[in-house]
């Protein structure tokens, strides 16, 4: 009984796997696939984000932050965007590299470097709490725990 259990819970994640892998452009395209195949995105919602390269007052071209690592314009933007801020856009396809944005959401240049920043005085605290419970056995080349930690 459990074998049977265990073989249809196996084929069972196998196909959601295999149809998961095949639909996944349909579902939810990532720009490379969008941008190749303009054709079948074009008068369509899409979302990505990019990198503020130029501001001119009728649009702004974005660096992709995603594969193809392309530049995009972007029309319909009115917000106080200044270059190398990081910009997520959710608006419609008019082209290959044009879209109409709806929703724009900026993350200041600043803001998205610190983010990375803030991590960094978690860093000994971890460090710390590993050591504490883990030592290095030079002669096993491993990590061990430690048994009065």
């Amino acid at each position: 009984m459990r074998r049977i259990v265990a073989v249809i819970s196996v084929v069972a994640l196998l196909s959601l796997m295999t149809y998961s892998y095949i639909e996944h452009d349909k579902k939810d395209p990532d720009m490379d696939y969008i941008l190749t195949n303009p054709e079948k995105f074009e008068g369509k919602e899409i979302d990505f984000c990019g990198r503020a390269e130029e501001i001119e007052p009728s649009f702004i071209k974005l660096r992709l932050m995603e594969a193809p690592y392309t530049c995009i314009n972007v029309t319909g933007v009115h917000s106080g965007i200044k270059k190398g801020d990081v910009v997520e856009v959710l608006g419609t396809l008019k082209g290959v590299d044009e879209v109409k944005a709806e929703k724009v959401f900026v993350i200041k240049k600043l803001e998205y470097s610190l983010i990375f920043i803030r991590s960094l005085p978690a860093i000994p605290f971890v460090l710390y709490l590993f050591f504490k419970k883990w030592r290095f056995n030079f002669k096993k080349f491993m990590f061990e725990e430690v048994e009065n930690a």
